[in-house]
């Protein structure tokens, strides 16, 4: 039997535990400095409030990240989720990665847990499947509806960009067309 252009060989396990153990070891960090950040917002918020700072959490967000050299919504990032996810249900979820359970975070407070679950029942569970199902209200739609999605997105900036050739804009105004159709 031929092999698909697009079938890769296999990768050795000693390559996927490394990388699994070094995106532990983050994950960990990840949630040590989260809790950090919600002890610091926690202890100095209510004082930039007094002092009359209109967005505390953002100034201080803003003034670390200045000091440290890093990005505000990194910061963000970690504090919201450990907010999010206190230390018994990081145990409970223990065998997800950080990665993992900030897409189940995406389905918001009343439905995570069952993303989690599935994710639990499913591992490796690709975030990118992750995030599919939440989209999708937790069914996997067939693979041509991503990519007809991605086409018509290609297609609108397509149509609307005035350096590609005329029957390029033409053509991408024709699928444009037939997806509002079938839209109505």
């Amino acid at each position: 039997m031929e092999k698909s252009k697009n079938e890769l060989p296999p990768l050795p396990d000693d390559i996927i535990e490394t990388v699994r153990q070094y995106i532990s070891e983050d994950d960990d960090h990840r949630w040590r400095l989260g809790d950090y950040l919600t002890d610091v917002v926690n202890e100095i918020t209510p004082l930039y409030s007094k002092m009359g700072v209109t967005y505390p959490r953002a100034s201080l967000f803003r003034q670390i990240a200045n000091l440290v050299g890093c990005d505000t919504s990194t910061l963000r990032d970690r504090q919201i989720m450990s907010t999010f996810y206190s230390t018994p249900i990081r145990q409970e979820y223990s065998a997800l990665s950080w990665s993992q359970l900030r897409a189940c975070k995406a389905a918001g407070p009343e439905h995570w847990r069952e993303y989690a679950d599935w994710a639990l029942l499913n591992l490796p569970a690709p975030v990118t499947l992750l995030r599919a199902r939440i989209k999708h209200d937790g069914h996997l739609p067939p693979l041509w509806v991503s990519l007809l999605d991605r086409f018509i997105d290609i297609a609108y900036a397509l149509e609307r960009d005035e350096s590609a050739p005329g029957w390029v804009r033409a053509a991408a105004r024709h699928v444009v067309e037939i997806a509002h159709q079938e839209v109505r």
